[in-house]
């Protein structure tokens, strides 16, 4: 069974299709934009969720080092935790306060209130 199929049977309502899709489909390491879940179906069945977790594309380590190097003000490879809650916040999706507080715990800001954004791509690409 793969892992996919796994988080399908742990989701499903018992009539063998998905509502919480979303949800189901992070859990199988996809990671879908509010707007992409918008445009699935609210049910699916195996095939369509499999479907649905494949067409989703997730950006790499690269790619995500890459978009945050830009607030790399220094060249240092670190970014103060501010100006990274601030870019979680507001831009692409959003994080909420409780997600905010939860990076800032898994961030490893150090004495001077910077954090490796190494480290932060690493946190937030755990899983995947």
């Amino acid at each position: 069974m793969s892992e996919t199929e796994m988080v399908f049977n742990l989701f499903e309502d018992g009539s063998g299709n998905l509502t919480n899709i979303g949800d189901a489909m992070r859990a199988a390491g996809s990671a879908p934009t509010d707007e992409e879940i918008a445009a699935l179906p609210s049910s699916m069945d195996m095939a369509a969720f499999t479907e649905a977790c494949g067409s989703i594309v997730t950006p790499g380590k690269d790619e995500l080092l890459a978009a945050f190097e830009v607030f790399d003000m220094h060249g240092n490879g670190f970014i103060a935790l501010t100006e990274l809650q601030h870019v979680m916040k507001n831009l692409g999706e959003g994080m909420d306060e409780a997600m905010l507080k939860n990076l800032e715990a898994a961030s490893g800001v150090d004495k001077e209130g910077q954090v490796s954004i190494r480290h932060v791509v690493d946190v937030l690409t755990q899983g995947f």
